[in-house]
């Protein structure tokens, strides 16, 4: 058996909904106005009585006595009937009714008990219980005898009041009726305009699964609807911007690896021809090549394992001071010939302790090393400056022309991403290994930015959370 669409469910919850509602004010319709029908006939039923009373004691006080009445049933129908034109009424709140004895007069007789001073039966049937209503009559100041009467607890079904009822009834029923029929209508076209949005974002998700990742959704609303479409298309661009980014990815590193292996290409297909011999200075070449190569696999290896959080830290206390110091001496003669000057403006006396791996951290500093190396002009320099933040370490790397455009700082930590300018030339890398620096520095729970450096070219700016500072004893 199919499972029943949302479409389908909200029109039966609605539907169920105003039916339990129709159904329940119909109920409470019905009660209330049988129950107030019923105390509007006891009123005029006790109205009755009242005025039968003022016309028995006018009897009694005519006659002296209830022996003629008594014997004289035709009289006592009599009495009663005389009251038709004063018991005949209107109530406001109620369609117009019959006088009472026109609707139950019958009944009223019926149920309508006369006894004398002793409570003995002078006409009506008495039961076995005395009357809901007793009323005495009283003459010179004497009980002359006791007018009753048994209420009603319902209507008979000949009644004219149960007639009356049931039209009003049968009124209700159409009323009640009508009302589910528009509740349909409204349940059916409610149901409808709410699953639109939902049959659209059916439609999307399909077409976003196929693969188009420019679909988007209206948004319509501000319910939770709206609110679902907006981050449909907020995923539907993460997607794209990712597709988009996957295939940039794929397309850097097919150039990357297209231009060394070129040259090697190039270098053994000439040694094949003849035209390059095997000497020293071919290999050599072939070597850097293969070099490349190798640095470009690894550092793509890192990148990947970074991103999946595969890279694995083995977290220490350690001196950050001393890590940073220990990279910069070992870049000191590449960085004389390249002609540039390494300038160490750090604390001599002060250790900067820190929770890291100092693997990694080596291989942060040196990728931020090498990076001036590959793009500052010589005669140039690098500024290397530390300074502290509260529990903040803020370590700076500060070099000469050439410097970067506006629009490419954002972009410098994304992968493969290289400047084409002067700071991209031959000799510059694969635009991996500020990425793998940023990586770095999120793992330890610190932060990277790069932006204009004073000194005309580029400064990057790395911040690390210290553990404790302390300072070095000069004794000894």
């Amino acid at each position: 058996m199919p499972s029943l669409s949302i479409r389908t469910k909200l029109f039966i919850a609605i539907l169920l909904a105003c039916s339990i509602a129709v159904t329940a004010s119909l109920s409470f319709v019905h009660f209330q106005f049988r129950y107030t029908y019923l105390e509007f006939v006891r009123q005029q039923e006790n109205e009755h009585l009242q005025q039968l009373k003022t016309t028995l004691v006018a009897y009694y006080a005519r006659h002296g006595s209830w022996e003629n009445l008594k014997k004289d049933r035709r009289q006592w129908f009599l009495l009663q009937r005389s009251l038709r034109e004063q018991t005949e009424t209107e109530v406001n709140d109620l369609p117009p009714a019959p006088s009472l004895n026109r609707l139950t007069q019958f009944d009223v007789r019926r149920r309508t008990v006369l006894l004398d001073a002793d409570h003995q039966l002078v006409q009506g049937i008495q039961l076995k219980d005395p009357p809901d209503l007793e009323y005495k009559l009283e003459w010179s100041q004497h009980i002359v005898g006791y007018l009753g009467l048994y209420q009603r607890t319902g209507f008979s079904e000949s009644s004219e009041d149960a007639k009356f009822l049931e039209k009003q009834n049968r009124t209700l029923f159409i009323i009640a009726l009508m009302t589910l029929l528009g509740s349909m209508l409204v349940a059916f076209l409610f149901a409808r305009q709410l699953v639109r949005p939902i049959q659209r974002l059916r439609h999307s998700t399909s077409e976003l699964a196929d693969g188009n990742y420019a679909t988007r959704i209206a948004k319509v609303g501000g319910d939770e609807l709206g609110q679902l479409s907006s981050d449909f298309n907020q995923l539907a661009q993460r997607l794209q911007q990712n597709e988009q980014a996957r295939r940039q990815w794929i397309q850097d590193i097919a150039h990357e690896l297209r231009t060394p292996l070129s040259i090697l290409r190039g270098e053994i297909e000439a040694i094949q021809d003849g035209i390059n011999q095997v000497d020293d200075a071919t290999i050599h070449s072939l070597h850097q090549e293969a070099l490349h190569l190798q640095r470009l696999v690894e550092d793509l290896y890192t990148l990947s394992m970074s991103d999946s959080g595969a890279l694995i830290y083995h977290k220490t206390e350690i001196d950050l001071l001393k890590v940073l110091k220990d990279s910069l001496n070992q870049f000191e003669s590449s960085f004389q010939e390249a002609g540039l000057t390494l300038e160490q403006q750090l604390p001599k006396d002060q250790q900067a302790l820190i929770q890291a791996d100092e693997q990694r951290l080596q291989q942060l500093f040196h990728n931020l090393l090498k990076n001036t190396l590959r793009y500052t002009d010589a005669p140039g320099r690098l500024q290397v400056k530390y300074k502290t933040h509260g529990q903040m370490a803020e370590i700076s790397f500060q070099d000469t022309a050439p410097s970067v455009p506006d629009e490419a700082i954002p972009h410098l930590f994304e992968r493969l991403f290289r400047v084409e300018n002067s700071r991209n030339r031959l000799t510059g890398g694969a635009g991996i290994g500020l990425s793998i620096c940023h990586n770095i520095v999120e793992a330890h729970s610190g932060s990277i930015q790069a932006e204009h450096s004073p000194l005309g070219g580029l400064q990057i700016t790395v911040k690390l959370p210290l553990k404790t500072l302390t300072k070095k004893s000069n004794r000894g």
